[in-house]
């Protein structure tokens, strides 16, 4: 967590350097979730926009009696000037997920991205990417490689904001014999519904599809009450 914590005040001190200030958003969530348990949910992010660049860095969790599911993840990207429809990226996180009998994984990926629609109330974005995993990484130095590929859609109606995410993760490294591939599909839909300036109910849903049948698959539902406001910092 301090590294990721590290690296996007890094970025950001280094892109506030110009006459352009920043705008910076701050997201809070607490609620309930429902992962084959009853339980609680966290959430945190700050979000910094600054002309073609993004910066993007949450904390999650889903506490469930005898089960967790926590993610730490940064992200940034910067589109580019002559052909704005499309940037680069890069996404470091941190997992754990008892269900799948994750204790820790670290991930990281890196490609392109293109905005397939963008209106000012809805945009579509693709993503392609070459990423890796290290799981249990502190007891392990062994990496798998993947292919990724992404379709993210956003979209304002009236005082509701929907988010739907699909990504593809295509193992292609470490396929041993009799050990079952991670790759899989992870999906996810949300619905936020402000309630009164800067607070707002979210309602949403998770769920990992893993191709082997060995490995288990996690699906969660949560519903928490939270705020979205502008945060008033220049750096």
């Amino acid at each position: 967590m301090k590294a990721l914590v590290a690296i996007f005040i890094f970025y950001s001190f280094l892109l506030g350097k110009n006459d352009l200030i920043p705008k910076w958003t701050q997201y809070g969530r607490l609620g309930s979730s429902h992962l084959e348990e009853l339980g609680g949910l966290s959430f945190f992010r700050l979000k910094r926009i600054k002309q073609n660049s993004y910066r993007d860095i949450r904390f999650i969790g889903l506490f469930i009696p005898k089960n967790t599911i926590v993610t730490m993840r940064y992200k940034s990207s910067n589109k580019y000037n002559a052909t704005p429809h499309f940037y680069r990226f890069n996404v470091t996180s941190l997992k754990k997920n008892s269900i799948s009998g994750l204790k820790v994984r670290y991930h990281y990926n890196q490609g392109f991205g293109a905005f397939l629609l963008e209106r000012p109330f809805t945009h579509i974005t693709s993503e392609i990417a070459l990423s890796f995993d290290m799981s249990d990484y502190l007891n392990s130095t062994r990496k798998t490689s993947y292919f990724k590929g992404g379709l993210f859609w956003d979209l304002n109606v009236n005082r509701t904001f929907f988010a739907f995410d699909l990504e593809y993760f295509y193992q292609i490294s470490d396929l041993l014999p009799g050990d079952p591939t991670l790759s899989r599909y992870e999906i996810s839909a949300e619905a936020n519904i402000w309630i009164k300036d800067p607070w707002l109910l979210t309602i949403g849903f998770e769920q990992e599809f893993y191709f082997a049948e060995e490995r288990v698959n996690s699906k969660s539902f949560y519903l928490a009450f939270g705020f979205k406001r502008p945060a008033n910092w220049n750096f």
